[in-house]
């Protein structure tokens, strides 16, 4: 039986249950998946058939789920709706936030992004002094609007005309935002897992949007995503398009061990689990201060591309 921590599904298929397995089928060829061993699985296109059934096991198996639209970009996520035993204290602890928290945890998750920001830029050694003037002007709620201007300034200098719009086709901005899905699926996987609900966040607040939450947590997360990407972006140049190769790269930054954390080195994907975790006492115990930030590490993502 095949073990896998991510797959892609690429191909016309049908896919069902078989004793808590993943069987994957065609024409041609039969597979058989542990989902016990499945960390995440990738629907792109729109060329599968497949049950309530195997969605139902996804989510028991925690599996994060990604499906592409028919352009095979990041759509749509399935999360679970309830998989901790302790999910109602966790929920009621959640809404119980006040403003007062969510706005200093704000305050710390934007430091923490600008400052990765600037990191980011250092070691591709391009312009960033400013960035640090618009991490020490970050208040509370972030009320003065850093990071808005720090994300006009560290994007033009990133990338050579890159325009940020869901809508471009810019092979950048389509990597970027694979990445971004992947990651936002992982971390919303994390998050039901502990109990949460993904759509109530603590500064997002868009009513169409169910993964608020997610997208609050996620934001330290981008710029370590950003390096990962520039530095495959680097190795495609010639592209126009995202290629089956450079998203095959782009899920791997998953596994990569490039991340420090908590003292030690690790994966996006292990890391995403830990930081939802700490996210967790944070809540419950209304300190902000428990919940601390991944850095990234150049050398070892540049060993491992």
């Amino acid at each position: 039986m095949a073990a896998w921590k991510s797959i892609r599904i690429t191909k016309p298929c049908t896919l069902r249950i078989d004793n808590g397995n993943l069987i994957v089928e065609d024409d041609e060829y039969r597979f058989k998946l542990s989902l016990e061993d499945t960390d995440s699985i990738i629907f792109e296109g729109d060329r599968f058939m497949l049950s309530a059934k195997v969605l139902a096991a996804l989510s028991k198996y925690k599996v994060a789920t990604l499906f592409c639209d028919e352009y095979y970009m990041p759509s749509a996520i399935l999360h679970p709706y309830h998989q901790s035993s302790l999910a109602t204290r966790t929920l009621k602890a959640q809404l119980s936030c006040s403003t007062e928290y969510a706005d200093k945890l704000w305050q710390q998750i934007i430091i923490a992004k600008i400052g990765l920001q600037k990191e980011v830029l250092e070691v591709l050694e391009k312009e960033s002094e400013k960035l640090e003037i618009y991490r020490g002007q970050v208040r509370e709620a972030d009320r003065y609007g850093a990071e808005a201007k720090s994300a006009r300034y560290y994007w033009s200098r990133l990338f050579d005309e890159l325009i940020r719009e869901a809508e471009s086709l810019d092979i950048r901005n389509q990597a970027l935002n694979y990445a971004y899905a992947l990651v936002r699926s992982l971390i919303t996987r994390d998050l039901s897992a502990a109990g949460f609900l993904p759509a109530i966040g603590l500064w997002h607040d868009n009513k169409y949007n169910a993964f608020n939450l997610s997208d609050d947590l996620m934001e330290p997360f981008r710029p370590i995503v950003d390096i990962g990407v520039y530095k495959i972006w680097e190795l495609h140049m010639d592209e126009e398009i995202l290629t089956p190769q450079m998203k095959k790269e782009l899920i791997n930054l998953l596994d990569i061990e490039y991340l420090e954390y908590e003292k030690g080195s690790s994966s996006l994907r292990n890391v995403s689990k830990l930081y939802v975790q700490w996210f967790k006492k944070s809540v419950e115990q209304l300190d902000v201060t428990l919940l601390s930030f991944p850095r990234f590490d150049i050398k070892k993502l540049d060993e491992c591309l």
